[in-house]
């Protein structure tokens, strides 16, 4: 595990991997687990902007986890294929669900998770899709949506969590960080780097060092090998979240769908209890491509 000194070096690093193990289909897998698209309110990031960078960059699989709808992982999974990089660039269908307790991410997902439910209820829906639980910043103070300390360690003891972010590129202090690697390590569970991608610049800025895998199983099995590099995003880093918040606001105002602000707010879990799994409202997602070249992020 490494914690590079800039983003640059990182990506470096990953280029050359990449290359020591030759051309693809290659025997590691380079992977990204968290990584949020325009299908996020915090995010203007297209799905072939992403993919372009993703490719340059060395990455080999990726999690799609836009909040609360898996809707635009599988826009970039459509767009991969629609480039014919299906051979250079994996797709992991994901979800960062808010539940009633913070939020769970799902991989390996069929279908969008509803928001509202619990942590416990979400990761058993999560599992009865095949997928895997995964738990992002755990310990960040600054993010008032991560899971509170007692559906965590729940999800812990009961066998639940499948792995669980030790290093976020967004995480403001190491320590916090650092109190997530320790968590995991007390109760055996299986640590990866995430970049937490909400613009081009930060694609890649985390990556995974694995055994090659396609399935959710496999997947389960390569986590003890992890060697994960990352590097620590600026604090500046979440002012272009705070603005393609705006902007999509701003958008919406003008009559364009752009992102999927309405699905992001609570649900009453007695609510979502009546329907447990539905997908957004066609109305709460935005248009397949930008209208203009303007509404692509570069």
């Amino acid at each position: 595990m490494t914690v590079a000194a800039s983003a640059s070096e990182l990506r470096t690093a990953l280029r050359e991997k990449r290359e020591a193990t030759g051309k693809p289909p290659t025997r590691k897998a380079f992977a990204d687990f968290h990584i949020h698209t325009r299908f996020s309110r915090d995010s203007i990031l297209t799905e072939q902007r992403f993919i372009e960078c993703a490719v340059e960059r060395g990455l080999t699989h990726v999690a799609i986890t836009n909040h609360n709808n898996v809707e635009g992982a599988v826009a970039v999974r459509d767009k991969v294929a629609e480039m014919g990089l299906t051979d250079r660039l994996t797709v992991i269908l994901g979800e960062e669900v808010s539940t009633a307790d913070g939020e769970v991410v799902g991989l390996f997902l069929e279908k969008t998770i509803p928001r509202g439910l619990s942590a416990n209820e979400t990761a058993d829906e999560i599992h009865r899709q095949g997928g895997l639980v995964s738990i992002p910043h755990p310990f960040d103070p600054f993010r008032g949506s991560h899971i509170k300390e007692g559906p965590l360690r729940n999800l812990a003891e009961t066998g639940k969590i499948d792995t669980i972010e030790i290093f976020n590129c967004r995480v403001t202090f190491q320590r916090h960080n650092l109190e997530a690697a320790e968590f995991a390590a007390r109760y055996g569970i299986p640590g990866i780097a995430a970049s937490d991608s909400h613009s081009s610049f930060e694609v890649a800025m985390a990556f995974n060092a694995l055994p090659a895998f396609e399935t959710a199983a496999e997947l389960k099995a390569a986590l003890p090998e992890n060697d994960w590099h990352a590097s620590r995003s600026s604090v500046f880093i979440h002012a272009t979240t705070r603005w393609a918040v705006w902007k999509n606001m701003f958008d919406r105002w003008r009559g364009k769908r752009t992102a999927t602000g309405p699905i992001l707010g609570p649900q009453p879990p007695e609510e979502v209890r009546r329907e447990p799994v539905q997908r957004p409202a066609p109305s709460e997602l935005p248009s397949k491509e930008p209208d203009t070249d303007e509404d692509a992020e570069r």
